[in-house]
Protein backbone atom coordinates (compact mmCIF):
# COMPACT_ATOMS: atom_id res chain seq x y z
CA UNK A 1 0.00 0.00 0.00
CA UNK A 2 1.09 3.30 -0.56
CA UNK A 3 1.89 6.12 1.91
CA UNK A 4 -0.80 8.53 -0.11
CA UNK A 5 -3.60 5.08 -0.17
CA UNK A 6 -2.72 4.88 3.31
CA UNK A 7 -3.20 8.37 4.43
CA UNK A 8 -6.33 8.32 2.60
CA UNK A 9 -7.46 5.12 4.16
CA UNK A 10 -6.39 6.93 7.50
CA UNK A 11 -8.73 9.96 7.03
CA UNK A 12 -11.87 7.93 5.33
CA UNK A 13 -11.83 5.30 8.40
CA UNK A 14 -12.11 8.87 10.81
CA UNK A 15 -8.93 8.16 11.83
CA UNK A 16 -7.84 11.86 11.85
CA UNK A 17 -10.10 13.05 14.77
CA UNK A 18 -8.71 16.71 14.61
CA UNK A 19 -9.14 17.83 11.42
CA UNK A 20 -11.80 20.63 12.17
CA UNK A 21 -11.17 23.27 15.12
CA UNK A 22 -14.75 21.29 16.62
CA UNK A 23 -13.51 18.07 16.50
CA UNK A 24 -10.14 18.79 17.58
CA UNK A 25 -11.91 21.04 20.76
CA UNK A 26 -14.11 17.66 21.13
CA UNK A 27 -10.68 15.18 21.15
CA UNK A 28 -8.53 16.99 23.38
CA UNK A 29 -11.59 17.53 26.07
CA UNK A 30 -11.74 13.70 25.75
CA UNK A 31 -8.33 13.32 26.60
CA UNK A 32 -8.19 15.88 29.39
CA UNK A 33 -11.08 14.62 30.72
CA UNK A 34 -13.11 17.82 30.51
CA UNK A 35 -16.50 19.58 29.24
CA UNK A 36 -15.75 21.29 25.21
CA UNK A 37 -16.69 24.40 27.32
CA UNK A 38 -13.86 24.49 30.44
CA UNK A 39 -11.32 25.97 28.04
CA UNK A 40 -10.60 29.63 28.31
CA UNK A 41 -10.79 32.27 25.75
CA UNK A 42 -7.31 33.59 26.36
CA UNK A 43 -5.38 30.55 27.39
CA UNK A 44 -1.76 31.01 28.00
CA UNK A 45 -1.03 27.79 25.80
CA UNK A 46 -2.85 27.42 22.49
CA UNK A 47 -3.19 24.32 20.28
CA UNK A 48 -3.75 24.34 16.80
CA UNK A 49 -4.29 21.83 14.12
CA UNK A 50 -2.13 22.28 11.42
CA UNK A 51 -2.76 20.20 8.07
CA UNK A 52 0.06 18.37 6.54
CA UNK A 53 0.78 16.02 3.88
CA UNK A 54 1.20 13.76 6.84
CA UNK A 55 -2.21 14.33 8.46
CA UNK A 56 -3.47 16.64 11.18
CA UNK A 57 -0.46 17.93 13.17
CA UNK A 58 -1.27 19.71 16.90
CA UNK A 59 1.35 22.68 17.83
CA UNK A 60 0.86 24.09 21.18
CA UNK A 61 2.35 27.33 21.33
CA UNK A 62 2.38 30.13 23.86
CA UNK A 63 3.73 33.80 22.99
CA UNK A 64 7.26 32.63 23.62
CA UNK A 65 8.05 29.20 22.54
CA UNK A 66 6.76 26.17 20.96
CA UNK A 67 5.81 23.20 23.40
CA UNK A 68 4.62 20.88 21.45
CA UNK A 69 3.71 19.39 17.73
CA UNK A 70 2.83 16.02 17.28
CA UNK A 71 0.62 13.85 14.74
CA UNK A 72 -3.04 13.70 15.93
CA UNK A 73 -3.21 10.04 16.20
CA UNK A 74 -0.42 9.25 17.84
CA UNK A 75 -0.89 7.11 20.58
CA UNK A 76 1.43 9.33 23.65
CA UNK A 77 -0.44 12.69 22.72
CA UNK A 78 -3.40 12.37 25.69
CA UNK A 79 -0.45 11.67 27.76
CA UNK A 80 1.96 15.18 26.78
CA UNK A 81 -1.17 17.06 26.62
CA UNK A 82 -2.18 15.94 30.44
CA UNK A 83 2.08 17.11 31.34
CA UNK A 84 1.27 20.21 29.54
CA UNK A 85 -2.00 21.31 31.17
CA UNK A 86 -0.22 20.20 34.77
CA UNK A 87 2.86 22.29 33.47
CA UNK A 88 0.15 25.42 32.57
CA UNK A 89 -2.18 25.04 35.75
CA UNK A 90 -4.71 23.79 33.15
CA UNK A 91 -4.35 27.62 31.55
CA UNK A 92 -4.18 25.93 27.95
CA UNK A 93 -6.75 26.42 25.14
CA UNK A 94 -7.19 27.07 21.31
CA UNK A 95 -5.80 29.09 19.19
CA UNK A 96 -2.80 30.89 17.67
CA UNK A 97 -0.03 33.40 18.57
CA UNK A 98 2.58 34.52 15.83
CA UNK A 99 4.56 32.13 16.83
CA UNK A 100 1.77 29.39 15.41
CA UNK A 101 1.92 31.69 11.93
CA UNK A 102 5.70 30.96 11.96
CA UNK A 103 5.51 27.24 12.73
CA UNK A 104 3.08 26.56 10.27
CA UNK A 105 5.21 27.92 7.48
CA UNK A 106 8.30 26.56 8.14
CA UNK A 107 6.61 22.95 8.95
CA UNK A 108 4.72 23.68 5.22
CA UNK A 109 8.33 24.62 3.72
CA UNK A 110 10.00 21.75 4.89
CA UNK A 111 7.09 19.03 3.88
CA UNK A 112 7.20 20.67 0.30
CA UNK A 113 10.70 20.33 -0.27
CA UNK A 114 11.46 24.45 -0.01
CA UNK A 115 13.93 24.05 2.66
CA UNK A 116 15.55 21.73 5.40
CA UNK A 117 16.19 24.06 8.39
CA UNK A 118 13.65 25.43 10.86
CA UNK A 119 14.42 28.43 13.40
CA UNK A 120 12.03 28.37 16.07
CA UNK A 121 12.33 28.61 19.91
CA UNK A 122 11.54 25.68 21.55
CA UNK A 123 10.70 24.61 25.01
CA UNK A 124 11.65 20.86 25.69
CA UNK A 125 10.15 19.31 28.28
CA UNK A 126 11.96 16.40 29.40
CA UNK A 127 14.92 15.77 31.71
CA UNK A 128 18.60 16.99 31.14
CA UNK A 129 19.77 13.03 29.67
CA UNK A 130 16.58 13.94 27.30
CA UNK A 131 17.20 17.34 26.53
CA UNK A 132 20.92 16.04 25.48
CA UNK A 133 19.67 13.56 23.32
CA UNK A 134 17.37 16.13 21.25
CA UNK A 135 19.57 19.01 21.09
CA UNK A 136 22.22 16.23 19.84
CA UNK A 137 19.43 15.12 17.25
CA UNK A 138 19.00 18.68 16.36
CA UNK A 139 22.42 19.07 14.67
CA UNK A 140 21.88 15.86 12.20
CA UNK A 141 21.08 17.43 8.50
CA UNK A 142 17.99 16.29 6.20
CA UNK A 143 18.52 13.51 4.71
CA UNK A 144 21.45 11.91 7.31
CA UNK A 145 20.79 8.53 9.79
CA UNK A 146 22.34 7.85 12.39
CA UNK A 147 21.69 4.13 14.58
CA UNK A 148 20.84 4.60 18.12
CA UNK A 149 24.33 3.41 19.32
CA UNK A 150 25.84 5.94 17.25
CA UNK A 151 23.47 8.55 19.24
CA UNK A 152 24.34 7.15 22.42
CA UNK A 153 28.04 7.66 21.52
CA UNK A 154 27.41 11.01 20.33
CA UNK A 155 25.79 12.38 23.28
CA UNK A 156 28.84 10.58 25.34
CA UNK A 157 26.40 7.40 26.96
CA UNK A 158 27.89 4.31 24.74
CA UNK A 159 26.30 2.15 27.02
CA UNK A 160 23.03 4.01 27.66
CA UNK A 161 21.61 2.72 24.31
CA UNK A 162 18.24 1.66 26.18
CA UNK A 163 18.36 5.15 27.80
CA UNK A 164 18.70 7.07 24.24
CA UNK A 165 16.12 5.20 22.59
CA UNK A 166 13.79 6.06 25.54
CA UNK A 167 14.65 9.83 24.86
CA UNK A 168 14.15 9.39 21.48
CA UNK A 169 10.63 8.13 21.87
CA UNK A 170 9.69 10.81 24.26
CA UNK A 171 10.17 13.50 21.85
CA UNK A 172 7.24 15.53 21.69
CA UNK A 173 8.27 17.93 19.29
CA UNK A 174 8.32 16.02 15.81
CA UNK A 175 10.19 16.74 13.06
CA UNK A 176 11.70 19.58 14.06
CA UNK A 177 13.44 17.56 16.86
CA UNK A 178 14.12 14.88 14.25
CA UNK A 179 13.73 11.50 15.82
CA UNK A 180 12.86 9.59 12.43
CA UNK A 181 16.25 9.98 11.41
CA UNK A 182 17.17 7.58 14.03
CA UNK A 183 17.69 3.90 12.85
CA UNK A 184 18.81 0.42 13.95
CA UNK A 185 22.22 -0.79 13.35
CA UNK A 186 21.01 -2.82 10.41
CA UNK A 187 19.39 -0.09 8.69
CA UNK A 188 16.13 -1.52 9.89
CA UNK A 189 13.41 1.48 10.10
CA UNK A 190 11.84 1.17 14.04
CA UNK A 191 10.33 2.87 16.66
CA UNK A 192 8.67 6.15 15.73
CA UNK A 193 5.48 7.26 17.63
CA UNK A 194 3.90 8.56 14.17
CA UNK A 195 4.13 5.21 12.51
CA UNK A 196 6.60 3.93 10.26
CA UNK A 197 5.06 4.76 7.12
CA UNK A 198 5.82 8.54 8.20
CA UNK A 199 8.94 7.39 9.53
CA UNK A 200 9.91 6.41 5.46
CA UNK A 201 8.39 8.95 3.80
CA UNK A 202 10.30 11.74 5.60
CA UNK A 203 13.89 9.75 5.30
CA UNK A 204 12.91 9.52 1.74
CA UNK A 205 11.52 13.03 1.60
CA UNK A 206 14.93 14.35 3.16
CA UNK A 207 17.17 12.38 1.06
CA UNK A 208 16.91 15.07 -1.94
CA UNK A 209 18.84 17.67 0.32
CA UNK A 210 21.61 14.77 0.85
CA UNK A 211 21.89 14.07 -3.20
CA UNK A 212 21.50 17.66 -4.37
CA UNK A 213 25.05 18.61 -1.87
CA UNK A 214 26.54 15.50 -4.14
CA UNK A 215 26.71 13.59 -0.36
CA UNK A 216 25.61 9.61 0.52
CA UNK A 217 21.70 9.43 1.56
Amino acid sequence: MTQAIELADRHASGHDTCATPQALRSSVAAMLSLGTDAFPDRPGLRLQGLDTPLGTMIAACDDQRLHLLEFSDRRALPRQLRRLFRAFDGDIGFGRFPLTDRVERQLADFLEGRTERFDLPLALHGTDFSREVWLALMTLPAGKTISYGDLARRVGRAQSVRAVARANGANQIAIIIPCHRVIAADGALTGYGGGLWRKRWLIEHEARWQSSEGGEV
